[in-house]
């Protein structure tokens, strides 16, 4: 009984040895067919292959990623306010923090380049206002026979001498070259604000030089023709008044690329940019020891 018993579980049991499947007789259907059941048990090892080595080197990759991540908030965090080298376009005034054009358009569309810049500050509190920043022509700059490092007092330059740079900016101003003071405000402002401004250092150097009643009366004549130039709405930050000293003696105001006016007036013209030059009260003492100093280093090229 038991032995029948036995011999009937064995026959109910499945087959643990493998079976030979059956191969097509037809080489055509006897390739597809090796193609179709190869691929199917060669697949699985495939994957189980991809996922080993995706566990493998996870780990490495998200260290990576995330040491990257790191490095760009860092570095994108991070701001350096220094002068930026040779090969940027602009420079970064040190006070204001404000990015200012390495070099700009002169009239005749050719490159000019700032010599030195600075921000203007009023009131005890040093309130920053703007930065200006002076521009003359590359050729202008780089060239030892041009006119600019022809000019005698120039060639004679002493930054730390207050007479001798005195008389080299002056001969500068009055040189048929061309100049450019950029004026980019700090903050917002409007045109009537810094007209204002100007025109008190104006009005304050004509009483400074006590002219003559004749030389007097020139002098308001051409402040009053200059106070009549300017934007009269905002002047935001990003914008900026450009006064452009030309060759032939006479000085545009230009705005948003607008020419808002022509200035002729030479005592204006004169005291304008001697404010920021002159090394008493010059209207931005920052702007004119950088501008020195880009003089000094032209001179030693």
């Amino acid at each position: 009984m038991t032995s029948r018993l036995a011999q009937t579980a064995l026959r109910s049991r499945p087959l643990l040895t493998s079976v030979r499947p059956t191969i097509p007789i037809s080489s055509v259907t006897r390739r597809a067919w090796i193609s179709q059941n190869v691929h199917r048990q060669a697949q699985p090892i495939a994957v189980t292959h991809a996922v080993r080595r995706k566990a493998q080197w996870t780990p490495w990759m998200m260290a990576a990623v995330a040491t990257t991540g790191v490095l760009a908030w860092q570095l994108g965090s991070s701001k350096i306010y220094a002068e930026a080298s040779p090969e940027t376009s602009h420079v970064i005034d040190p006070d204001s923090k404000l990015a200012v054009p390495r070099t700009i358009l002169a009239e005749d569309g050719s490159p000019a380049r700032l010599l030195g810049l600075g921000v203007r500050k009023i009131t005890f509190l040093q309130v920053q206002v703007y930065v200006v920043g002076l521009y003359a022509k590359v050729t202008d700059l780089d060239d030892h026979n041009s006119r600019l490092r022809t000019i005698p007092e120039i060639q004679k330059f002493q930054r730390d001498d207050r007479q001798s740079a005195d008389e080299a900016y002056r001969a500068m101003v009055r040189a048929p070259v061309e100049l450019v003071l950029r004026i980019a405000p700090v903050r917002n402002t409007n045109g009537p604000h810094l007209r204002d401004g100007f025109t008190r250092a104006l009005t304050q150097a004509a009483k400074d030089q006590k002219l003559e009643s004749v030389e007097n009366e020139d002098a308001i004549d051409g402040i009053m023709e200059f106070k009549n130039l300017f934007p009269k709405g905002k002047v935001d930050v990003g914008s900026a008044l450009v006064f452009r000293k030309h060759a032939d003696g006479i000085m545009t105001i230009e705005f948003d690329g607008e020419t808002l006016g022509t200035v002729k007036n030479e005592w204006v013209i004169e005291n304008f940019f001697m404010g920021y030059l002159q090394s008493k009260k010059p209207m931005s003492p920052k702007a004119r020891e950088s501008i020195g100093n880009g003089i000094h280093d032209l001179l030693l090229q």
